[in-house]
């Protein structure tokens, strides 16, 4: 088992088809000696998904890892984000090389490196161009309208000549084939893979990966807490390979989980439908004597559907899956010595083995056996054996534990192989195989939180369908507690606060946040960053979330510095938009809903004017208010009082215009007032906000003022709904009239939440960068304050009934909490 599991963690940890279209495709020119090759749809977007992945980063000591980072740090040189391909070769006591190929120019960033040079020669076709940056050497070319840079001479020159292609290799093709467009790809090419694999492993331990298959192809999905990988491994060509082991073979469904103790190391499963064709397979893959030491094992695997090895501290356990446990017993009749009943199962001597399975399984001496449900268990140990009877009695199996559902909900119920291992005690099996240079690094590696991974291969015609899984378990949290899921790190600081944007797919929220470079991501609530979008300038105020197609789909809506964008959740443009004006924008976008038909009005303020939009961009001209007397002070703001529509535009004059929805006066205000900073709200079915000296202002629909001191300092803070009004003085947060008394501090407006008829109060303090969170009576809820250096957003990101919280972390990072 953990020959494979090797090759698996090499896959994960190092980060992982196009149709074959003519000469001028870059797949052509990639280097016939690469041991791994990267398809990157977006490669910028795809290293800020690796660097956020949460298992790499607690493993950025571990000398692979180190060795990868140190050999690709060129790549920060050259940044692109358009479709590319990076091939990875290493010969024998040589430095990993790489080859990045595309059909677009990467724009190469060395202004601002002090220590550079660039040399240009000549070879007899090409080009080529020396970069030396900061010590590290750079070399590019191009050939048609291929671009190729790399940190090898030899490696770019190889994959300019183009003499010995991939493409002609027809198992190369069926890799690229069956690889996805929208999702990273890695190739690996398992008759490359010696080199590397000799630098960590004992020569007598590669046959099995080395000679697995010809291809194989996976299609990688990294988000911050799970790598998924998804492909193909092929065989291809006229030499055997140990996946041409399953064909004429079939498949049936794993059940060795149903018995496997949760604690296990791991297990290792094989199925098949017709042992006649798999012993076949078998004897022709080099089996001289396919009887020889035998025994009566042959007998029972005529009659069984799976055959798999249980990994126990105690040692090690064949379980065979049978058809029929009365034909099993005759199979066995040689062997009726009960050596000892435990539990009300009898365990009986054994002296056979079952040399037969090699090179899938290598089960080792065997000495007694045991019926247990539809398996018969054999093992070298009585220990081992109880231990399986024990925890399969007490229902403590590895198919009952949330680590494996968690897993195999993207896996299949049937599979030629299935691997599982424990990541905690996989890593010490690891040490044990690799060389003795590399042991005390691999016994550092981290595995918490990450309990389980999950490997199956399927076989079907010439090839096998590829699934793996390593996903962050659930941590289990008491009751009424906080506690943090995710934190993504950004490519430059935040300059929005990050947000939750509806998804329609997933029927939760995603994440939308700004950087200072005005750089706008879309990252899903499991730190997978979904797109980056470069817009022209920083978005004023929030994020709005609409549906102007009327479809159920969400786009954000927002206005920067001279737009007013819709974008859609893949990161497109929505026509018309962006709507572009000459003049600044001034305020930030207000959204009116008016029936909440989806029937949008977006209003635009430039100073004094103001223009109001609908869905398709265009002007409303039934809308009469363009002007107001003085400058605008904040977005105009719908309210809706019984059945009336209001729209409140205030002045820096002091006049507050209440309007129709046509924009004609429809409430008069006759008193100039001294507004504070806050907005106006519907509270207690009229118009509130508050005074620059702290009074609460209320107006009636006659345009009557109420004025009531509350006590507020000047800089104070408020969020009001329509039964709810929450204050921020100084020190003292007043929710209804529960006051609570805080350090003193630097803090935010509160903010109120209301989900599942729950009202929730928050504020942060930005010198102590402590997040709040209460409840209506001013309770603060267990497990706060969190840490956290913004305002927050408060939803249900995800499937589950939990609501989470998004706030920034450090100055570039975004962290994610739930909130139970």
């Amino acid at each position: 088992m953990r020959k494979i599991l090797v090759a698996l963690l090499i896959a994960l940890l190092t980060g992982c088809s196009q149709d074959y279209r003519g000469l001028q495709d870059p797949i052509n020119f990639i280097p016939e000696n690469s041991v791994v090759i990267l398809k990157l749809q977006d490669p910028d977007l795809f290293f800020s998904n690796l660097k956020n992945n949460e298992l790499i980063k607690k493993n950025s000591d571990f000398l692979l890892i180190q060795d990868l980072e140190k050999n690709l740090s060129l790549l920060n040189y050259f940044p692109h984000n358009r479709p590319a391909y990076l091939a990875l070769a290493l010969e024998e006591n040589k430095d990993l090389e790489f080859a990045f190929l595309s059909t677009e120019a990467p724009q190469i960033e060395t202004d601002s490196i002090k220590n550079k040079m660039v040399e240009t020669f000549t070879t007899k076709d090409h080009q080529i161009k020396k970069y030396t940056l900061e010590g590290q050497v750079a070399y590019t070319s191009s050939v048609d309208s291929i671009y190729i840079f790399s940190n090898s001479k030899s490696l770019l020159e190889s994959s300019l000549s183009g003499n010995k292609r991939l493409t002609n290799s027809e198992a190369f093709q069926k890799a690229m084939k069956a690889s996805s467009d929208k999702q990273p790809g890695i190739f690996v090419n398992h008759k490359k893979l010696e080199p590397i694999l000799n630098r960590w492993f004992p020569q007598e331990n590669l046959d099995h990966i080395l000679n697995f298959s010809n291809w194989t192809s996976l299609d990688a999905e990294l988000s911050q807490s799970a790598i998924k990988l998804n492909g193909i491994s092929i065989s291809g060509d006229t030499l055997p390979h140990h996946i041409d082991l399953f064909k004429g073979v079939g498949t049936s469904e794993n059940m060795l989980p149903n018995i496997t103790p949760s604690e296990a190391k791991g297990l290792y499963s094989v199925t098949f439908d017709k042992f006649a064709a798999l012993k076949e397979n078998l004897t022709k893959f080099g089996r001289k004597d396919p009887k020889k030491g035998i025994s009566k094992g042959e007998e029972l695997l005529e009659i069984a559907n799976e055959a798999g090895l249980i990994y126990l501290a105690e040692g090690n356990v064949l379980a065979i899956r049978v058809l029929d446990r009365e034909a099993a017993k005759i199979a066995l009749s040689a062997h009726q010595e009960e050596l000892e009943d435990f539990r009300e199962t009898s365990i009986y001597n054994y002296s056979g083995n079952f040399e037969i399975l090699k090179p899938l399984l290598t089960p080792g001496a065997l000495s007694v056996y045991a019926y247990l449900d539809e398996f018969v268990l054999f093992s070298d140990s009585f220990e081992a054996i109880k231990k399986v009877i024990s925890d399969f009695q007490n229902e403590q199996v590895m198919s009952k534990s949330e680590a494996y559902q968690a897993s195999f909900e993207s896996l299949s119920t049937e599979a030629s192989i299935l691997l599982l291992t424990r990541n905690s005690s996989f890593k010490n099996d690891l040490s044990e195989a690799v060389s003795e240079a590399h042991q005390n690094a691999t016994k550092g590696l981290d595995f918490k939180n990450y309990p389980l991974t999950a490997l199956q291969f399927i076989y079907n015609g010439n090839f096998a369908h590829v699934h793996a899984v390593l996903t962050k378990k659930n941590e289990t949290k008491s009751e009424n507690t906080a506690s943090q899921t995710v934190a993504i790190h950004l490519d430059a600081d935040l300059a929005t606060r990050p947000v939750f944007f509806k998804n329609h797919r997933t029927k939760g929220n995603d994440i939308a946040v700004q950087d200072v470079n005005n750089v706008l991501y879309l990252i899903s609530p499991e730190g997978k960053i979904y797109w980056k979008k470069q817009l022209e300038s920083r978005i004023l105020g929030e994020i709005e979330s609409v549906d102007i197609l009327r479809n159920g789909r969400y786009q954000l809506a927002f206005a920067t510095q001279n737009r007013l964008h819709i974008i859609d959740r893949t990161g497109r443009t929505v026509k018309p938009f962006p709507l572009e004006f000459n003049d600044e924008i001034t305020q930030p976008l207000a959204v009116f809903d008016y029936d909440n038909k989806r029937k949008y009005r977006f209003v635009i303020v430039q100073d004094r004017e103001l223009y109001m939009f609908n869905n398709k961009g265009e002007r409303v001209r039934g809308f009469t208010f363009s002007k107001a007397d003085a400058t605008i002070t904040q977005s105009p703001k719908h309210i809706r009082i019984g059945r009336k529509d209001y729209i409140l535009v205030p002045e820096t004059s002091g006049k507050l215009n209440i309007l129709s929805r046509t924009g004609r006066p429809r409430v008069g205000v006759q008193e100039k007032l001294n507004f504070s900073d806050n907005e106006w709200y519907e509270y207690e079915n009229e118009f509130a906000s508050t005074s620059a000296s702290g009074e609460l202002l209320k107006i009636d629909e006659s345009g009557k003022v109420q004025k009531k001191k509350l006590g507020l300092s000047e800089n104070h803070k408020i969020d009001a709904t329509i039964k709810t009004l929450a204050t921020m003085s100084e020190n003292i947060l007043t929710i209804k009239d529960n006051e609570v008394s805080l350090d003193f501090g630097l803090y935010t407006a509160p903010e109120i939440f209301y989900i599942d008829n729950k009202i929730y109060v928050s504020v942060t303090d930005l010198q102590a960068h402590k997040v709040y969170l209460f409840d209506s009576n001013g309770q603060l809820l267990p497990g706060f304050p969190l840490y956290g250096n913004s305002r927050i957003d408060l939803s249900k990101a995800d499937s589950n009934s939990i609501p989470d919280l998004v706030v920034q972390g450090e100055d570039d990072s975004v962290l994610v909490y739930e909130i139970n």
